[in-house]
């Protein structure tokens, strides 16, 4: 049916993008920080824009790290963080320094932080997608891993190939609350949907670098200086 992944991809990605809603897109090809994933749908339940300055700084995996250690109210030592990212003084203070100019943080009273109020993350949701025509498990493997910051992931593969692990593998799937999904040249077929996975912000710099890139992919900013 499929001669090349990417045809599988691409016959997925135009049917796809068929059922899409307003606040939603289909990006291929995303950057994360464990390598590109096939395909990802964002959901944008609630978009606080950054700036340019912003996603650029939180699209890097270091920085975003931090920002996983920090929180809105409760108060966090330059000690706590330079602990918990093995960051080491030099380096933590730079990538600090460089979030409180950015407007992402704010130093309360010395070496003491928090989120800063002014700054609002975006919420969106990802769900990913691995594609492959023959390694099922392969493909179950490299989506286990997306669900750092997917809130749902799949296996996408031809419609022949899914309906027979349907009947015989679906367990490997639940087992690792991975979807399965089939294509043909004219529909999408879900044969296995996966439960809802809860990504949160803290200690999560995957999800929050991911955001940034998102936003910097899609070339959207807000246009607040501040």
């Amino acid at each position: 049916m499929f001669t090349y992944e990417l045809c599988l991809q691409e016959k997925f990605i135009e049917l796809k993008r068929d059922e899409l809603k307003e606040n939603e897109k289909v990006l291929s090809e995303f950057n994360a920080r464990f390598g590109n994933v096939d395909i990802v749908q964002v959901i944008v339940d609630d978009y606080h824009l950054m700036n340019s300055e912003q996603a650029n700084l939180l699209s890097n995996y270091q920085f975003a790290k931090v920002i996983g250690y920090l929180h809105k109210k409760a108060v966090r030592t330059f000690d706590y963080l330079m602990k918990r990212t093995d960051y080491n003084d030099k380096v933590l203070s730079n990538f600090l320094s460089k979030l409180i100019k950015a407007s992402i943080i704010k130093e309360v009273t010395p070496k003491r932080y928090v989120i800063s109020n002014e700054f609002q993350f975006p919420i969106l949701q990802f769900i990913s997608f691995e594609a492959k025509l023959t390694n099922w498990k392969k493909a179950i493997l490299q989506a286990t891993i997306n669900k750092k910051f997917s809130s749902y992931s799949y296996v996408v593969l031809p419609l022949e190939l899914a309906k027979r692990l349907r009947e015989s593998k679906i367990n490997y799937f639940r087992n690792q609350n991975v979807g399965l999904i089939g294509v043909s040249k004219d529909s999408i077929e879900y044969f296995y949907k996966p439960k809802k996975d809860r990504v949160k912000l803290n200690i999560n710099p995957s999800f929050i670098s991911s955001v940034a890139k998102y936003q910097l992919e899609t070339s959207t900013f807000s246009f607040k200086t501040g």
